[in-house]
């Protein structure tokens, strides 16, 4: 039995294949468009190869983005929180509590205090009291009053010792779950009388 002539080429087989465009792998390299992410991550692993050698390059590229991208993402939170710290005022605010969502400015105080001591709510006596004596002190400029302050940010501006103590007390009836009794009241109402006393006579 005669075998086959491995060796002899087969140049009808070949031109056939060199004819078939499945075959033409060379085309599909000159075709390959890489994509802006593609471009990016060969020019940036470049850099590295020239910086730290390729063998190196080619192991840290991808852990030196991510690295790159946390640090990006930091600077910009940190850019959005100087430039509109409102933003994260009101969340920060939510777990120690405005002064109050309401204008001063459009409350009359007298009789809104009448009628909580009316219906015997000195929680709200005690809550409308601190508020009067914010007007007070916004009007006479001792304070800079602004719905989103906190009540702590008021003892900044106007550090006294019967203000830290009004303060005080409304903290606890308003966000302390502190009950506010006749007694409250009446201290409120001494602390707040005290304060306005003392500036007026200056």
């Amino acid at each position: 039995m005669l075998l086959p002539d491995t060796l002899c080429c087969d140049t009808a087989q070949i031109h056939a294949w060199q004819s078939d465009a499945a075959y033409d792998y060379q085309r599909e390299f000159m075709d390959f468009q890489p994509s802006v992410w593609e471009w990016l991550l060969m020019q940036f692993e470049e850099l590295l190869s020239y910086i730290l050698g390729s063998e190196t390059a080619s192991s840290i590229t991808i852990p030196v983005l991510i690295a790159l991208g946390v640090i990006l993402l930091l600077l910009v939170a940190w850019f959005v929180y100087k430039t509109r710290s409102s933003l994260f005022q009101r969340n920060q605010q939510s777990t120690i509590g405005t002064v109050e969502e309401e204008n001063i400015y459009g409350i009359d105080f007298d009789n809104t205090i009448r009628q909580a001591i009316a219906v015997g709510d000195y929680r709200q006596a005690v809550r409308y009291v601190y508020l009067q004596t914010l007007r007070h002190l916004s009007d006479h400029s001792l304070i800079d009053w602004r719905p989103q302050k906190t009540p702590t940010q008021y003892i900044h501006e106007y550090d006294k010792d019967d203000f830290r103590k009004l303060t005080t007390l409304f903290l606890r009836v308003r966000y302390g779950n502190f009950e506010a009794t006749p007694s409250t009241y009446d201290s409120v109402l001494q602390l707040q009388s005290s304060i306005i006393k003392k500036e007026e006579s200056l």
